[in-house]
């Protein structure tokens, strides 16, 4: 089954997917954040977001206007080409086809929980035909 990419159901099951990944749960375990994500080239999309507190995803759905600690964006092709795993969490963010603002030290301090983040992401069978 797929979801429509950047919909309030993709998100949720990315929150069910980062709560099943033993790794991030331990390398989060002090950590509370919140995430929006949106496609830069589709401003009809509305804005997504997760909001993590001790490593565990407690809100995933719709931005609501909260804080947000990062928000990253990028135009429809370069999330196919992360989501795909084509180019790295890494690496988009170093050539800056992954658009982020937020803390770049403290992303970088996690950097393994990211790229494990941005792979999850990639779990979820996604039709981009939105």
């Amino acid at each position: 089954m797929t979801v429509k990419f950047m919909s309030t159901e993709w998100i949720r099951l990315v929150g069910k997917q980062w709560d099943t990944h033993p790794e991030i749960q331990k390398d989060l375990r002090n950590f509370n954040a919140t995430w929006e994500y949106y496609i830069e080239d589709r401003p009809d999309i509305p804005h997504v977001m997760l909001f993590c507190k001790a490593g565990k995803v407690i809100f995933a759905g719709p931005s609501d206007g909260r804080r947000r600690d990062f928000i990253m964006w990028t135009s429809m092709e370069n999330w196919k080409k992360i989501l795909s795993g084509e180019i790295s969490g890494k690496a988009a963010l170093m050539t800056r086809r992954l658009k982020f603002k937020g803390s770049m030290m403290t992303a970088m301090k996690y950097m393994t929980p990211f790229n494990i983040h941005l792979n999850i992401l990639g779990e979820i069978p996604v039709d981009f035909d939105i």
